[in-house]
């Protein structure tokens, strides 16, 4: 049975039988590139071999393998790393007990948009006691102007380690430089970057590295060089430790920074703004429109009919969501009270809110967040068994204030109780702000950091050999949240395109040799598109990408 062949419910048995089949397509195709990757390795091609390794890490991060991460990748990264000539070699670093002064935030792209690269901002702004710099190691184009400015005011500095020629070896020695006049390292990388694995291989020799897991639904790269994971939620922190090898001692916590509210309408204000009736009972959401993803036939526009037909008071704001073509049905049931919009500036529309109501199959911790700074009563739907509780909101900061539904009953019940009980929804939503506000935002967060700072520097060096042990070898998991994982967060973005960025990152012979069997397999559109793929990276991101920042 295929994939699409699931387009109804069905009974268990058949639905874990298919998931089955796709962890384990999913895994082959992992490991055939795993496999690639060590034979460069044997053939002492570290480059190709790292390119690789980046591309095993892609396929297990968008089509899920039952694995959360992988211990022969690791060793296998470790080994090239190793195998790179450092190029300002130092005896081994001794752990030192100072508090931290020099702090680098390295991540993989600073995007326009999104919630890591605001996370940065916001934390490095926060940290008014530190100076703060950013090692970007693959970014294409501009860098977010509320990035440069936080930088700045931080005393820090911007690099950008793919300005320098060469590729992807020259990156991780340049890393390695930086990495050394720093006292501590955060990473926030993309789940596939390889290359902080290759410049930390021997963790003795650098700062502790700390990974914010912010990813902690996906695969990612890092167990083997991280001084401690920094989880945002109690199920990312129990995956950490049950499925990526965290030792407890180096497991911990971290609440999500969000920045503190101004309101700058009243609600009334904003819905006429808006051009509602201020009577009316706005329900709002907010998040990028892979986290309203149609499954088993239902959209999330379906799930809110029988709401809104209770309720002819009612309307729906989802932001972010553009407009998909299976919502015209559900949107005409309710005489077009279903607003779906692109991404844009939620400050509006939570201002409008009176309920805020989270986006599914696929939470947003971040926006119900920012929701409860406008003293929006949370409301989200968690249908999956406890195992999967991973998929669901448990968030430092939401836990117990976010009103948790089992069912699409439940949702229904609990929406409307706030859409008719002004006194319970105001309560709600107070509770939410004032949780948010002693956790999340700024003057609440910083505590939590500097106790994360004091507890890195009590923690021995990291000795990362257990982790690396040659009789170690992942095996794909089937059953919660394995099973369910990709109908959720599956991307389709071809293997091909992830091999186009990176043959700029490599020697001008291995590049030509991608470049002729991508043009074999027709991954080229047209002959312009194909001679761009034969500049190297750091001369496009020169002659593209011009921003005043250090490089």
């Amino acid at each position: 049975m295929s994939v699409a062949d699931i387009n109804t419910e069905k009974n268990v048995v058949s639905i874990a039988y298919s998931a089955a089949e796709r962890i384990s397509a999913n895994f082959a195709r992992f490991e055939a590139h795993l496999r690639q990757a060590q034979e460069y390795f044997a053939k002492d091609n570290l480059e190709a071999a790292a390119v690789s390794a980046a591309l095993a890490a892609h396929v297990a991060t968008s089509t899920h393998c039952g694995i959360f991460w992988s211990p022969r990748l690791e060793r296998l990264l470790n080994a090239i790393g190793r195998g790179i000539e450092d190029s300002d070699p130092r005896i081994a670093r001794s752990a030192s007990k100072e508090p931290y002064k020099r702090v680098l935030h390295v991540a993989t792209q600073l995007h326009l948009s999104g919630g890591v690269t605001r996370m940065i901002s916001r934390w490095i702004s926060a940290d008014k006691g530190r100076a703060n710099s950013i090692a970007v190691t693959q970014h294409r184009g501009a860098i977010p102007e509320h990035i440069s400015t936080a930088v700045a005011q931080s005393g820090g500095r911007l690099y950008r380690i793919n300005r320098h020629a060469g590729g992807i070896l020259t990156w991780v020695k340049e890393l390695r430089r930086l990495a050394r006049e720093f006292d501590v390292i955060i990473l926030h990388i993309h789940c596939e970057d390889v290359v902080p694995l290759l410049a930390f291989a021997t963790p003795a020799d650098f700062p502790p590295v700390l990974l914010l897991n912010h990813a902690d639904h996906l695969f990612w790269l890092g167990p083997s060089i991280s001084h401690a994971v920094l989880s945002l939620r109690d199920a990312a922190k129990d995956i950490a430790g049950a499925r990526r090898g965290i030792d407890p001692a180096r497991n911990l916590l971290i609440p999500t920074i969000v920045d503190d509210t101004t309101r700058v309408r009243s609600r009334s204000e904003a819905k006429r703004a808006l051009g509602f009736d201020p009577n009316r009972i706005i329900l709002t959401s907010v998040a990028r429109a892979a986290k309203y993803r149609t499954t088993g036939g239902v959209t999330y526009a379906d799930l809110h009919v029988p709401l809104l037909l209770k309720h002819p008071n009612a309307e729906l704001i989802v932001v972010g969501v553009h407009s998909p073509r299976d919502w015209a049905s559900a949107i005409a049931a309710v005489d077009g009270r279903i607003h779906p919009l692109p991404n844009q500036d939620p400050r509006p529309y939570y201002e409008a809110a009176d309920i805020y109501v989270d986006s599914y199959p696929f939470v947003s911790s971040t926006s119900m967040m920012e929701a409860a700074g406008y003293g929006l009563p949370l409301v989200t739907i968690f249908k999956a068994p406890t195992a999967a509780r991973i998929i669901g909101i448990n968030h430092v900061g939401l836990i117990g204030t976010v009103l948790a539904t089992r069912s699409d009953a439940e949702y229904i019940e609990t929406v409307s109780r706030l859409i008719t009980d002004e006194t319970y929804r105001a309560q709600r939503g107070e509770a939410a702000r004032d949780s948010v506000t002693k956790i999340n935002t700024p003057s609440g967060w910083l505590p939590s950091l500097e106790a994360i700072y004091a507890r890195s520097r009590e923690l021995p060096p990291l000795d990362n050999s257990g982790m690396l042990r040659i009789d170690l070898v992942e095996q794909p998991f089937y059953g919660e949240p394995d099973s369910r994982h990709e109908e959720i967060f599956k991307a389709n973005y071809p293997i091909s395109g992830h091999l186009k960025g990176y043959m700029g990152m490599v020697s001008w012979r291995q590049q030509r040799a991608y470049w002729q069997e991508l043009r074999r397999d027709g991954a080229f559109e047209n002959w312009r598109e194909a001679s761009t793929h034969l500049l190297p990276e750091w001369m496009k991101r020169v002659l593209k990408d011009r921003t005043s920042v250090s490089s």
